[in-house]
């Protein structure tokens, strides 16, 4: 094995974490042999580690970045867990989001990440689930501990879950500060105890003058500060999202139902490459636009003239999501009064938009919406908040209450809700906080009424 050092020092993501820097961190990283090599093709397919445009490298110093915190905080041991969540679209679950963001690892249910800035060899290692010999007839095959392993995951020290007790253990008891640290998201009283902290408390519950401390805000600062790779892959997504709202702008005609237009646009998503979807989507008309997570299940509805459809979808690109919102008249055609509560909500949201710079907050844009809002005598029918953060989930981790970095990525979605005119309308756009402003990553699909009608007309 051999030390390659890397200094790196924590990115400015936010006011408490701008100045974290640590110079001598060093961290083992496995290398080729003559006879074991990285896994590569079908060799690889049972092999865990990191698949697509982020490599190993990247993975590997966001892992540092988070132990330069640690160790400037007094932090002596982490552990993060790769648990799963149901995905929005119904698909296959996702990996935990902190635990594929650390590791670029997507499968391995279970699996923990212990982060050791005090260790003198290992500050890190990866802990795997047990093989089952007869399960890969069910699942497919996974890989044994081994140098190839190690090559695949980017880890020198890779084991299975059944170590990772006593490894943690030591990693407290070793520690400078004996202190344990909680990496959140920290729950309600009536939720279960998440098994991060559970394992925590057990472990230091077994070392007397141990500890466990909490910092519930690295790991989200890190997520909501994206660099190029992820801006690439959420743009990437974008893309395809918008090639499929533009098939549903073109083939949308009255007597078609909801569902056979939700098919339109998501086969087109799977048409430029993306493999699956980000949530599941909304494609509500009539009374079912003024529902505000109308979903799939209840899509039978016919489509009439003179109605509108809001279309609230997004695709993904190797875990990064869209999320994209137009609303648009299932006839091609605006009416009156549909357009004039349509240009309050793009108002609203042009408003909003032009306020994104670094150092404000979701809490300034909001008002600046909701001012619209109010302004055109709409104030209770606008029934959810201005937007969120987006990246590896479609409501991503992100600090809310602290002002707005470079490199993050939210959506703009004013909506009104009229129920008693069948009115619902909802503009979402994807944007990104640059050094100097902003822009507008999902410029390029209509937007304005006009510009709607010229492009279901057949216009460009």
């Amino acid at each position: 094995m051999k030390r390659i050092p890397i200094a790196v020092a924590l990115l400015a993501l936010a006011a408490p974490f701008a100045s974290a820097q640590i110079d001598d961190l060093t961290v083992r990283v496995p290398h080729e042999t003559l006879d074991k090599r990285a896994p590569v093709g079908d060799e690889a397919m049972g092999a865990a580690g990191p698949r697509g445009l982020i490599t190993q490298e990247v993975y590997r110093e966001r892992r540092l970045r988070l132990l330069n915190h640690m160790r400037d905080n007094g932090f002596s041991a982490a552990v993060i867990f790769n648990e799963t969540r149901n995905s929005p679209s119904g698909g296959p679950d996702r990996s935990g989001l902190d635990f594929y963001y650390l590791t670029g690892i997507e499968h391995e249910p279970g699996a923990a990440l212990l982060l050791d800035p005090d260790a003198d060899q290992y500050l890190e290692a990866l802990f795997l689930p047990m093989l089952d010999v007869e399960d890969h007839v069910w699942h497919g095959e996974r890989s044994a501990l081994g140098r190839e392993l190690e090559l695949s995951t980017g880890f020198a020290r890779v084991r299975r879950l059944g170590s990772l007790p006593g490894a943690l253990a030591s990693a407290i008891l070793t520690g400078e500060s004996n202190k344990a640290v909680f990496l959140g998201p920290v729950v309600g009283y009536s939720s279960p105890v998440p098994n991060q902290l559970q394992v925590l408390r057990d472990a230091t519950s077994r070392i007397p003058g141990a500890s466990v401390g909490l910092d519930r805000e690295i790991l989200p600062a890190m997520r909501q500060a994206k660099d190029k790779h992820e801006v690439e892959l959420t743009r990437r997504a974008i893309a395809n999202t918008m090639a499929g709202l533009g098939e549903g702008m073109k083939l949308v005609e009255p007597g078609m139902t909801e569902f056979e237009l939700r098919t339109i646009i998501e086969m087109a998503f799977h048409e430029a490459g993306s493999r699956r979807l980000a949530f599941g989507s909304i494609v509500g008309s009539g009374p079912n636009s003024c529902v505000l997570h109308y979903r799939g299940e209840h899509d039978h509805r016919v489509m009439n003239d003179g109605e509108l459809v809001l279309c609230d979808v997004g695709a993904e690109v190797e875990n990064y999501a869209a999320d994209i919102t137009r609303t648009f008249p299932i006839s091609g055609t605006f009416t009156p009064r549909q357009r004039e509560v349509y240009n309050v909500v793009l108002r609203a949201a042009d408003e909003a938009i032009a306020a994104i710079r670094p150092g404000v907050t979701f809490a300034e844009l909001n008002d600046i919406a909701r001012g619209v809002i109010e302004e055109a005598g709409y104030t209770d029918d606008m029934k959810h908040g201005l937007g969120h953060f987006l990246g590896l989930y479609v409501h991503d981790a992100g600090n809310y209450h602290l002002p707005l970095t470079p490199g993050t990525i939210i959506t703009i979605e004013p909506g009104l809700y009229l129920s008693d005119e069948n009115i619902g309308i909802r503009i979402e756009d994807d944007v990104l906080v640059t050094e100097d402003g902003y822009e507008v990553l999902t410029r390029g699909l209509p937007r304005t009424a006009d510009e709607i009608e010229a492009f279901m007309a057949g216009g460009e």
